[in-house]
């Protein structure tokens, strides 16, 4: 029976990537101690050890946030219990195939790929979004797949939530929102928004990111009337309204090899807030959705189809209703914060 868990991050305990899992837990009745270290030199170390040391009298479990390597291998040197990482993704896939900050065989590719390395060899178990992330751990990291662990990434259950008192926009809005990526294929959505200009289509997107600027001096040279482009940080409860409005949800719609392994926050948004959810054909989604049942796909980097999914789903609501009614079932029944919890805590009980 687990019990107690300390829980040690580098990032915010309410980034959803640990505030779900801290929420589950709490609901499966295991007293969990969370401590941020937010400072990653020697100081962030003698913090944590410090926290361990006062709490591990009557721990079970020690588990290391999202994006925290380094310490699941500080705390592999002084722990005896049992470690999970809560990784989700490598930093070095985050760092290096996503943002491309560096070439891939350069001095800082190889210092994400060893502090990756080490962090799931030092741990007992990684929590991983997908199957096919956890495939691509064992090759990059030559580690066993027993000490891996597919498990939904799910969602802030108290910002994201279907409210049926909100009424949609008067026209059929279609909602991007989140970082402006490499993978997230903004591009493709703003030809899409050209092909539908004068077909009664809004488009909102929401988010910026490393490719802010070049996508900036695209929407100036258009001018398309039927996109608007909000950059500035909206509140929570404004932008669950907005996204609650919309007609249609899109996901990643690049044809970037880590779509092939992801399964992105707004994808468990749009399902909680049973919103339709169109993402581009990949491996990693599909592993937990259904085209035609709980999603729409379009062909990945191909602005015509996704121009051709939108209008179908104009044209079609009742059925893209349907598919947003099933992923709404899916979220319900598998996907809640103390589901996934439960499903991990009885992971690490089989260890």
């Amino acid at each position: 029976m687990i019990k107690k868990i300390i829980y040690l991050t580098y990032t915010r305990p309410d980034y959803p990537l640990n505030s779900v899992l801290i929420k589950g837990l709490r609901e499966n009745g295991v007293e969990v101690a969370v401590s941020y270290i937010n400072d990653r030199g020697m100081a962030g170390f003698i913090k944590t050890l410090s926290f361990y040391k006062n709490n591990s009298k009557d721990t079970d479990v020690v588990v290391i946030g999202y994006d925290s390597p380094a310490l699941a291998i500080l705390l592999r040197l002084f722990c005896r219990k049992a470690i999970l990482y809560n990784a989700f993704l490598s930093a070095y896939e985050r760092v290096i195939v996503s943002r491309e900050l560096a070439p891939w065989f350069s001095i800082k590719a190889v210092y994400y790929w060893l502090i990756d390395f080490l962090a799931v060899h030092c741990a007992d178990l990684t929590r991983l979004e997908s199957n096919s992330q956890a495939d691509y751990f064992k090759k990059l990291f030559k580690v066993s797949g027993k000490k891996l662990c597919r498990s939904w990434v799910g969602v802030n259950e108290d910002m994201f939530f279907y409210d049926q008192n909100i009424q949609k926009f008067p026209v059929f809005t279609v909602l991007f929102r989140g970082a402006l990526m490499p993978e997230a294929g903004v591009e493709y959505i703003i030809t899409a928004a050209k092909i539908l200009e004068n077909e009664n289509i809004k488009f909102i997107m929401i988010g910026g990111g490393m490719l802010q600027k070049k996508i900036q001096k695209v929407l100036d040279e258009l001018k398309l009337s039927n996109l608007d482009h909000i950059t500035e940080y909206v509140p929570h409860d404004k932008l669950r309204e907005i996204m609650q409005k919309c007609h249609l949800s899109l996901g990643q719609l690049s044809s970037h090899d880590r779509l092939t392994r992801t399964t992105p926050l707004k994808m468990f948004e749009s399902l909680a807030m049973k919103l339709p959810y169109l993402t581009a054909n990949n491996t990693g989604i599909l592993e937990l959705l259904k085209a035609g049942d709980t999603c729409i796909i379009c062909e990945p980097a191909d602005a015509k189809s996704l121009a051709d999914k939108i209008l179908w789903a104009r044209n079609n609501y009742s059925l893209a209703e349907k598919i947003a009614e099933n992923g709404y079932f899916l979220y319900q029944e598998k996907l809640r914060s103390h589901i996934l919890a439960k499903n991990l805590l009885d992971r690490i009980r089989q260890r």
